[in-house]
């Protein structure tokens, strides 16, 4: 992971656009600009939101992955667990598996 995926980073990066986009709707207040522009900008803003969206989504993407090897590796874990709890308990014949 790169210093800029850490959260601080981004939320720092994240204040950062904010209050210059702040800045940007002050000026718009004083000045006339034109609607093209206006709209430009907050289709900046709009990618923006969607290319984070499509960050969250990949990162959500691999921790299910994750989450589904976590679960075939608990179930393995049981049924081992099983296996020598019926060897200990003489519950089960020691050949089967």
């Amino acid at each position: 992971m790169t210093s800029s995926d850490r959260p601080e980073d981004r939320n720092s990066e994240t204040d950062q656009r904010l209050r210059s986009l702040s800045r940007r709707v002050d000026r718009l207040e004083y000045a006339q600009i034109s609607p093209q522009e206006f709209s430009r900008a907050f289709d900046r803003v709009y990618d923006e939101i969607d290319a984070l969206e499509d960050t969250v989504n990949a990162r959500l993407d691999q921790l299910n992955v994750r989450f589904d090897q976590l679960e075939t590796e608990v179930g393995e874990l049981n049924r081992k667990f099983d296996i020598v709890m019926q060897y200990i308990t003489g519950q089960g014949d020691a050949n089967q598996q």
